[in-house]
């Protein structure tokens, strides 16, 4: 399980360890049974403090990616294929979302996003 954080990403630090933990999930990088370490030693591992790290694991398991058992640790879910792609889509989708507005915000029309987005892809 690979983390990094940036401090100049404008997303909470809890966000990041979120988006990458469950980007891990749904490529195959943590697959279902591993075991997560604790968030003490995760928050340890980071320099940072628990609370982040436990929103992140609270919104994990909120999501269906994780789940905790007391005296057993957190342990990463066995997922359907079509329950992954689902998140995989939901996620796209809000990413879109947010960089479509930004764009529009900017002053560019649809049709140049979608332009760009055709030329670059």
């Amino acid at each position: 399980m690979d983390i990094v954080l940036s401090q100049k990403n404008d997303k909470p630090i809890y966000t990041q360890i979120y988006e990458q933990i469950s980007s891990q999930i749904m490529n195959g990088v943590l697959v279902p049974g591993e075991r997560l370490p604790p968030i003490r030693t995760v928050a340890l591992n980071l320099r940072i403090s628990v609370i982040p790290v436990k929103q992140a694991w609270e919104q994990l398991e909120r999501e269906g990616f994780i789940s905790t058992a007391a005296g057993r640790g957190t342990c990463v879910n066995a997922l359907e294929h079509h329950e992954i792609s689902g998140k995989r889509h939901a996620a796209a989708e809000e990413l879109l979302r947010r960089d479509v507005k930004a764009c529009r915000d900017m002053g560019l029309k649809l049709e140049e996003i979608i332009d760009i987005i055709k030329r670059e892809y």
